[in-house]
């Protein structure tokens, strides 16, 4: 009985032993849960430095330095600057509200960030020997030279004669073909990226495996045009000059500055005369690049005929417009009429 006794405590102990394990693994539980979705609150309530606009920043101005501000915000910041330095400075391709977070979305970026102030991108038509031999490269600078075959004039029939003259000077080349110059992001950092800036052959090629594929196989084929940053006072005249004539690229060392000095040499006449009565401003005002392409040039002036016989940069003087004619028109009864300078005298049947 005493054994029975005995044998009976012991399990009881155990059990008792048992169940206290029990109860403290169950206790523990729930204080491991709580602190799992205490993480995962502090990891959903985590703030990201984002630059976001102060007041509306309009399209294609750029923006200030008192246009944005650094702001917290919960969640992920992809896609979002969170530098000041990245953003002032550059120029939104659509008007931002204010307090909408900045990134490079919503600001320019690729091939028109290559182009300096008052220069404009232009495609011109190149082959192998137009383009020195297809050796020249996006980044390089070359000299645009004019070649205008003989053609008979329209004053005496007798044919003019062909010339070749350098028509602008020093140009940069943004493209040659499927080679565009290479776009620095502001985003960049990593090695590929500086890779791609120091190749003067990198492509902005973005896209699916079948589209880059497609990119290779024209980047094979013979180049058909190359981009220049062409100022825009002098754009009138490359356009010209490939329809009236044809383009030659010089390639020249880009550590080579010589340019030609224009003002040795008359002006060519403007397609449009500048109004009568200017003031002094308004005469500087003339010689500002875009009014000067607004003005415009022939196919005279621009292969020398009809030069306006001053300086460069005095202001052209105002032509006077001419008087409409006055003609007579007399008909006869068969509808034939002669016409003599400025009247028109019948004429009989025939």
């Amino acid at each position: 009985m005493l054994k029975l006794t005995r044998i009976a405590a012991i399990a009881l102990i155990a059990l008792a032993v048992l169940l206290a394990v029990v109860a403290l693994l169950i206790g523990r539980k729930p204080a491991s849960e709580a602190g799992n979705s205490t993480l995962v609150v502090q990891a959903d309530t985590q703030t990201h430095a984002v630059v976001e606009a102060v007041a509306r920043l309009p399209a294609g101005e750029p923006i200030s330095a008192n246009g944005v501000r650094l702001a917290q915000r919960s969640g992920p910041a992809t896609g979002n600057a969170s530098d000041l330095a990245a953003v002032v400075g550059r120029v939104p391709v659509q008007d931002i509200s204010e307090g909408t977070a900045i990134g490079d979305a919503l600001l320019a970026q690729g091939f028109s960030l290559q182009l300096r102030p008052g220069e404009r991108a232009l495609a011109v038509p190149v082959d192998e020997l137009v383009a020195a031999g297809n050796r020249i490269l996006p980044g390089d600078f070359v000299d645009v030279f004019l070649n205008l075959r003989s053609a008979p004039s329209p004053y005496n029939g007798q044919p003019e004669v062909a010339q070749t003259r350098l028509l602008l000077s020093r140009l940069r080349v943004l493209s040659y073909g499927q080679h565009d110059i290479a776009v620095a992001t502001p985003a960049a950092g990593n090695e590929s990226s500086e890779a791609a800036r120091n190749d003067p052959r990198a492509a902005d090629i973005t896209g699916s495996p079948s589209s880059q594929t497609s990119a290779s196989k024209d980047a094979t084929q013979p180049a058909r045009s190359a981009v220049l940053a062409v100022p825009v006072a002098e754009a009138n005249r490359l356009l010209l000059g490939a329809q009236q004539g044809k383009l030659f690229l010089a390639l020249r060392n880009p550590a080579d500055t010589g340019l030609p000095d224009v003002a040795l040499f008359p002006q060519a006449r403007s397609v449009l005369d500048p109004v009568r009565g200017l003031d002094a401003e308004q005469q500087q005002a003339l010689q500002r690049p875009e009014n000067n392409a607004f003005a415009g040039i022939d196919g005279d002036a621009l292969a020398g005929r009809g030069m306006a016989r001053q300086h460069a940069g005095s202001p052209t003087p105002a032509a006077a417009p001419a008087p409409a004619a006055r003609r007579s028109t007399a008909r006869t009864a068969s509808g034939i009429e002669i016409i003599r300078g400025d009247s028109a005298a019948p004429r009989g049947s025939l």
